[in-house]
């Protein structure tokens, strides 16, 4: 399935489909009970999610990238071009991240409710939706609820 195709699928079931899909995936692992059915990221029982590898470079390169963009786009230097790169980079991230997905159930059913505020971002940074200064503050506040609730060590902060 193309990126395109399974974000406009993502997107669609999320606004259309209520809480109950929010947490399905773009793309079928057979999850059959992917818990919990919510938008609303959750912990483990009390702790955070484990990650995989794959998750963890994916997670990390977006995180570089949104750094890397924060002081130019807060003194108004970033440029439609740069909005469009940095929102093409963060979606090739999530491609991988979804192409490499070895989590489990629940803990899959999680990060795709991060996965799609990215992807929501990266919409915004394109010019869908207003402002694209408003992406990247959308891709900063998904990478703060990847941090309070995955396991990810050596995960750098954004500074904000």
């Amino acid at each position: 399935m193309s990126r395109t195709v399974a974000a406009a699928a993502l997107l669609a079931a999320l606004a259309f489909s209520g809480p109950a899909l929010a947490a399905s995936s773009s793309h079928d692992h057979s999850h059959e009970n992917a818990a919990p059915a919510a938008n609303t990221l959750t912990l483990d029982h009390g702790r955070k999610w484990q990650t995989d590898a794959p998750l963890r470079q994916g997670m990390a390169a977006i995180g570089d990238d949104v750094r890397a963009a924060l002081g130019p786009v807060h003194d108004k230097r970033y440029k439609t071009g740069d909005y469009d790169a940095l929102a093409a980079s963060i979606s090739r991230h999530i491609d991988g991240i979804a192409e490499q997905c070895k989590l489990p159930e629940a803990a899959d059913a999680q990060i795709h409710i991060v996965l799609a505020d990215l992807i929501s971002a990266t919409d915004t940074m394109k010019g869908k939706g207003g402002d694209r200064a408003r992406g990247v503050v959308a891709a900063m506040k998904a990478l703060d609820r990847y941090q309070a609730h995955f396991d990810h060590p050596g995960w750098k902060p954004l500074r904000h």
